[in-house]
């Protein structure tokens, strides 16, 4: 009976601890959050300034129609193969983005194929706890400027944008929702 109060008591006693870091930054993804563990810590913007290399991306887009009652999804994923592109965010609040980027695109799992984008955009950006909006200086081809992205992880050395994006619409009386994963990464 001893047995069984002792480890009912050490269950009682591991299921009200504390579960947050001792880090309060680790909670957020980013350096420097609030400890909330919401995502919405604020990031040390001045780490971003600079200019930074990708390294990885990937996007997951599913798209659902219902046409005539009828439901039809597509899946595509986007992955990174290469890129010599070049992201640079300066201290005023510029960022410019130049070069290459490849990537394969797969749709239900079959290879479609890889594809070259270069990528030229220029324009702002602005830093909210550890949300970033991009504004474009002319047509957006990298980051979508109605977009709120979030920094996932900055640290001197690496740099990590997420997107979730959810729109619904109506086009020619079909509903459209289209839900789109994404990420960047770069490096120094």
């Amino acid at each position: 009976m001893k047995k069984i109060l002792a480890l009912l008591f050490l269950s009682v006693a591991i299921i009200s601890c504390e579960t947050e870091p001792l880090d309060p930054s680790l909670n957020s993804g980013a350096t420097g959050g609030d400890g909330s563990g919401s995502g919405s810590g604020s990031v040390d913007t001045t780490l971003i300034v600079g200019s930074w290399d990708y390294a990885d991306t990937e996007t997951e887009s599913t798209t659902t129609s219902v046409v005539m009652g009828n439901t039809v999804s597509l899946t595509v994923v986007i992955e990174f193969v290469s890129s010599d592109a070049v992201l640079v965010f300066n201290t005023d609040g510029t960022y410019t983005v130049n070069g290459d980027l490849t990537v394969e695109t797969f749709l239900a799992g079959a290879s479609q194929g890889q594809i070259t984008n270069t990528l030229v955009q220029s324009g702002g950006y602005t830093i909210n706890g550890s949300d970033i909006t991009f504004t474009a200086d002319g047509p957006a081809t990298v980051f979508d400027t109605n977009a709120v992205y979030t920094i996932a992880e900055l640290t001197a050395t690496d740099l990590e944008i997420t997107l979730a994006s959810d729109v619904t619409q109506v086009v020619n009386g079909v509903s459209q929702r289209t839900v789109v994963e994404d990420f960047f990464s770069f490096t120094r």
